[in-house]
């Protein structure tokens, strides 16, 4: 079977695809027409995900010169319910988070990488992949692709990583999620442009947390509504993990009109989280993972703006590498682990390790004591001026200083 040929074939076109695609590009414009994304579905396609782009995020989108001209909602303040008290989130009205709908925003990237010179191939879902010493094959239901360089970036259940890293350890956590119709002038979402937070399922047993977002669909407001555990537990009775997350789904939000969400009057989706973990590995040969199929946030389960930068490390490992650098995958596994992303994402894990636990009302007591430390751990997390690029040991002296002396965080 003859093959179509490039440079880099990237197998998924969500955001860590289009975002590798992109950066690559915009760094080496020649490779336009060089570089192949292939995609299962066609854009605007659904995409089970909140939706949620943080700050750092959008920092990403202004080094890309892509504008976000699609519908929005920007939060300035947040709620968290916690086991031990309630948490307000506020930063003197700058935005926390930036609400799109994935369809909209994916379709977006697209269009912006197409015109950068990227090609996409839709309805083509990749079904073999093999590799040797001069570069990767896939075969897929619409014909096969040949590159010198593969991206796997196709998401928490990726078939690149499963052909070619094995099945290994499954960090696998769940998520589940509806729509629900909201009347702007009442629901507290719209009316303080707030987002919510519960995390007292972690009493309940599951390792995570439950949200409410507003969103526009249509045109018209909605909340989405759902909840993410870490670590759903195997066995027991079918069907048993997710009645539990639907209840506790229902109890964080009471004041909302859940009771048809999983009983037939209003739909749901269930979906994979794919979290990371510091001993995983990211490069075999002449491929690389990316986004998702690399692993998430493990303490909230966001993934964009990590896909925004495993896009940007690995787009500068690949130019690298067809520059003849042979060494330049494996420096983008390492900078996966040790660097700025590497050591946000072991810090995230440590915290879910602590907060969703067995002694996690210690934690949330802890995490109680201090507004200022909250504030800085918000900024920490969103990346906001890019604090979370800060080397540990000065982030921790800065941190210090902020919380006893209120010094601003540099």
């Amino acid at each position: 079977m003859d093959a179509q040929t490039c440079d880099v074939l990237i197998v998924g076109a969500g955001p860590a695809g289009l975002a590798t695609a992109l950066y690559l590009l915009r760094a080496r414009p020649d490779l336009a027409g060089r570089v192949i994304a292939i995609e299962k579905a066609v854009h605007p396609r659904f995409k089970t995900c909140a939706g949620g782009l943080i700050p750092k995020t959008i920092l990403a989108l202004g080094e890309l010169g892509i504008t976000l001209d699609v519908p929005a909602v920007e939060v300035v303040r947040g709620s968290a319910r916690t086991p031990v008290g309630d948490v307000d989130l506020d930063r003197g009205g700058a935005t926390l988070c930036t609400i799109v709908r994935r369809d909209e925003f994916d379709a977006r990237l697209a269009r912006a990488a197409s015109d950068a010179g990227l090609r996409i191939v839709e309805r083509c879902r990749a079904l073999e992949i093999a590799q040797d010493e001069a570069g990767v094959r896939v075969v897929a239901d619409r014909g096969a692709f040949a590159g010198k360089l593969l991206v796997g970036a196709d998401g928490s259940g990726s078939r690149v990583r499963r052909s070619v890293f094995g099945p290994g350890k499954e960090t696998i956590g769940r998520g589940l999620m509806a729509d629900i119709a909201a009347d702007s002038s009442r629901a507290i979402e719209f009316a303080e442009r707030r987002y919510r937070f519960d995390f007292r399922c972690v009493s309940g047993g599951v390792r995570g947390y439950a949200w409410s977002f507003p969103c526009l669909i249509g045109g018209r407001p909605h909340l989405n509504v759902g909840i993410y555990d870490q670590l759903p537990r195997a066995g027991g009775a079918p069907g048993s993990e997710q009645a539990r997350m639907l209840r506790e789904l229902r109890r964080a939000f009471d004041d909302l009109e859940l009771d048809g969400v999983g009983r037939g009057a209003t739909s749901f989706h269930a979906y994979p989280i794919r979290w990371f973990d510091g001993r995983d590995r990211y490069v075999r040969g002449r491929v690389i993972l990316a986004g998702d199929a690399a692993g998430a946030d493990p303490l909230m389960g966001e993934g964009i703006s990590c896909a925004f930068e495993h896009g940007k490390l690995a787009a500068g490992a690949l130019a690298a590498f067809l520059d003849g650098d042979n060494s330049a995958l494996e420096t983008y596994d390492r900078a996966l682990h040790q660097g700025a992303i590497g050591r946000k994402l072991s810090k995230l894990a440590f915290a879910a390790r602590r907060f969703y636990g067995p002694r996690h009302r210690i934690f949330f007591r802890l995490a109680h004591l201090s507004r200022r430390a909250q504030e800085i751990g918000l900024d920490w997390y969103n990346g906001a001026r890019h604090l979370d690029e800060v080397p540990t040991a000065a982030l921790l002296s800065n941190w210090a200083s902020a919380v006893l002396f209120g010094a601003p965080v540099r």
